[in-house]
């Protein structure tokens, strides 16, 4: 196995698909193939969906593509993306977020149950700390507009302090969590 990451396996749209059969389809992805795509305790809609967007590899450029021949209540543009991940709730509805959750491959009602929408079956999330400071430093740095030696020492020091973070969280003996306050 190599040490490269995984990436979720989203759905793409086909020609002239709509916006049901794209959703209908997504309704298939099985939540044990990308369980650790699972939402993080604490997470804001915005803050999973930046999540899930940039360990599909995508730019906002790339997702807007992907939603331009939907209808106008699930199309957004790169800005709109970028309003929504940063928790612009005026641009949230259920639709989206189910075409969404199909197009970066996880199921629907992880989406959902992140925005509160009832769903059917809540999923257990993963601890806060996965990548916390992976998320909150790229929303700080604008690593594109950095030169590439720069953006590739960022990214090691990143990637060893997030390996860094998991080694210490598997190293831990698990405890039954009791409920406090």
């Amino acid at each position: 196995m190599s040490g490269k990451p995984r990436k979720p396996e989203g759905l793409l749209p086909q020609p002239n698909e709509s916006v049901e059969s794209f959703v209908e389809r997504g309704q298939a992805i099985v939540a044990e193939n990308v369980f650790e795509f699972r939402p993080q305790e604490g997470d804001s809609i915005g803050e999973y969906l930046l999540r899930l967007r940039l360990n599909s590899g995508w730019s906002a450029e790339d997702v807007a593509t992907r939603l331009k021949n939907f209808p106008d209540s699930v199309v957004l543009t790169p800005a709109e993306l970028a309003r929504l991940e940063s928790g612009d709730l005026d641009l949230v509805n259920k639709q989206r977020l189910k075409v969404l959750a199909t197009l970066y491959g996880v199921p629907q009602d992880w989406v959902l149950q992140t925005a509160s929408y009832p769903v059917d079956a809540e999923v257990a999330t993963l601890p806060a700390t996965d990548n916390l400071f992976a998320t909150m430093t790229m929303r700080s740095a604008q690593l594109d507009s950095l030169d590439p030696e720069t953006r590739q020492a960022l990214n090691q020091i990143f990637n060893e302090i997030i390996s860094a973070v998991q080694g210490a969280q598997q190293d831990q003996p698990s405890e039954p969590s009791s409920a406090q306050e």
